[in-house]
């Protein structure tokens, strides 16, 4: 499917119904930037689908690095009063953290 395919295939209609799906509420300016903006890249992908790929490795990653894994060992611990030390909120012996749930929960 070539750009102006794709501009014809990203109509108002298809941008509402995908919008629908994925539980976004649209204007009619934001549909038309989306209509750009989706149209842009597949563009984009077009181009990238004219670059010649054989003889190249797939790959897992895009870079090489490798994972560092190190054993679990017990070091040392911090103390109660020097993790209170360094916490923002203290009530009594505990970290006072703000309620992250509402009234109904």
């Amino acid at each position: 499917m070539n750009v102006n395919e794709q501009n014809e295939a990203m109509t108002t209609d298809v941008v509402r119904h995908v919008a629908k799906l994925s539980r976004l509420a649209l204007t009619d300016t934001e549909i038309e930037k989306t209509i750009e903006d989706l149209s842009s890249i597949f563009s984009h992908i077009d181009k990238l689908k004219e670059v010649d790929t054989a003889g190249v490795e797939p790959l897992d990653h895009p870079t090489e690095l490798l994972n560092r894994d190190r054993d679990d060992e017990i070091g040392a611990t911090l103390s109660q009063q020097q993790v209170l030390e360094n916490a923002p909120a203290v009530r009594d012996v505990y970290i006072d953290v703000p309620k992250v749930l509402g009234e109904g929960s």
